[in-house]
């Protein structure tokens, strides 16, 4: 059954799109890249913006694209 209107996919960071307080793997990295082309996605977890960017890298925008 599809979803009756616009889709938000939020994934936690730690321990879902990263190994704890590691950089994201770039098959995980590829897997949102593709999977973004079909619904927006987001990120969200405990750490300051600079461990985020740390872990997913500076373009913050393929994520989300806000602080």
């Amino acid at each position: 059954m599809a979803a009756p209107g616009p889709v938000l996919c939020l994934f936690d960071i730690d321990g879902t799109l990263t190994a704890p307080r590691q950089k994201i793997t770039k098959e995980m990295d590829a897997f949102l890249q593709k999977l973004r082309q079909k619904l927006k996605i987001g990120v969200v977890g405990g750490s300051d913006f600079e461990k985020v960017r740390e872990q997913l890298g500076d373009d913050h925008s393929k994520y989300g694209g806000h602080r």
